[in-house]
C-alpha cells in the first residue's frame, strides 16, 4: 500500500493522470470521502489521503501543530514527485488547503474549497468543533464512524467502507485535531493566497454561506458556486455536480 517516508507515515492513493488535484477530508473520514472524485481521474490525476492519525495513516505521542498537518499535504504531492496542484479541502479540510496556500504558494495551482471557512467563528460551527473533541476525548470512535458514515452515504456498502475506514483513527490525535481546527482564523494572512479560489456551498448550507464574503474581500479572483438541495455533504451526496462544476471551471480558467 502507498504510504509516505515521513513519519507518521501518511496513506494515500493516486488515480488518472494530467494536472493534479489532491482532495483534504474533514478530521477522522480519510481518503474515502473522496471517492466519487475519483471519477475526475480522466481528465486529472486524483490524489487522496489519510490525515495524520486517521484510518490508515500513522499516529504518534507527540503535540500536533496545524502546520503538520499543511505539512503532510507537501509530503504527499513529493512522494508523488508533483510539483504544483489544485488544492482542493472539504469543510475543516478547507482550512489546511488554504493554509498549504499561504505556506507552500510556488506548489499550488489554485484553491477549491467545498463548504468554506476560514474559522469556525459562528455557534453551530464552534459547537460541531467541541462535540468533535468530546467524541474523541471519550474515545467514541464507533459512534463517530457511525454517525459519519451515515450521514455522507446514502449507498449503504460505501457507508460501510468509510466507516471500518474511521473506526482505525487514533481518538487522542483526532482530538488534536479538532482542537487545531476550532483554534484556527487566518483571517489576516487571506490576502497572500494568489491563485484561483472556487468555493462550492449546498444550497442548504445556509450556516457557513456567509464565509464567503472574507475570501471575497481578501482575495482577488474568488468564484462561488452552489449546489442545489444540498446541505454539506456536497462531495458525497451531491458528487455528479461536485465533480462537474470542478471540472468546468478548472477547464475554464485554464489551470494546469
Amino acid at each position: 500500500m502507498p504510504y509516505t517516508n515521513n513519519h507518521p507515515a501518511i496513506y494515500y492513493q493516486k488515480v488518472g493522470s494530467g494536472t493534479a488535484i489532491i482532495f483534504i477530508a474533514p478530521p477522522g473520514m480519510g481518503h474515502l470521502t473522496f471517492r466519487y472524485q475519483t471519477m475526475l481521474q480522466h481528465s486529472f490525476s486524483v490524489i487522496t489521503f489519510d490525515n495524520r492519525g486517521d484510518c490508515r495513516s500513522g499516529h504518534s505521542n507527540t503535540k500536533l501543530t496545524f502546520s503538520q498537518y499543511v505539512d503532510d499535504v507537501k509530503s504527499v504531492l513529493d512522494e508523488n514527485e508533483i510539483s504544483k496542484a489544485i488544492v482542493c479541502g472539504y469543510s475543516n479540510g478547507g482550512l489546511i488547503a488554504q493554509q498549504f496556500a499561504i505556506s507552500y504558494p510556488e506548489h499550488t495551482l489554485a484553491l477549491i474549497m467545498i463548504g468554506a471557512y476560514h474559522a469556525p467563528k459562528s455557534l453551530m460551527l464552534r459547537t460541531e468543533y467541541k462535540i468533535g473533541i468530546t467524541v474523541a476525548r471519550n474515545n467514541w470512535i464507533p459512534l463517530l464512524a457511525k454517525a459519519l458514515s451515515f450521514n455522507h452515504f446514502s449507498d449503504k456498502k460505501a457507508a460501510k467502507e468509510i466507516e471500518m475506514e474511521i473506526k482505525k483513527t487514533n481518538a487522542d490525535m483526532l482530538r488534536q485535531q479538532y482542537q487545531l481546527g476550532l483554534d484556527y482564523d487566518n483571517e489576516q494572512q487571506l490576502s497572500n493566497i494568489d491563485v484561483p479560489l472556487l468555493i462550492i456551498y449546498g444550497a442548504n448550507d445556509h450556516y457557513v454561506h456567509s464565509y464567503q464574503n472574507i475570501f471575497r474581500k481578501r482575495l482577488h479572483d474568488v468564484e462561488v458556486a452552489y449546489v442545489h438541495r444540498s446541505k454539506h455533504q456536497v462531495p458525497t451526496k451531491y458528487f455528479h455536480e461536485c465533480n462537474a462544476i470542478i471540472y468546468e471551471w478548472v477547464k475554464r480558467k485554464q489551470i494546469k
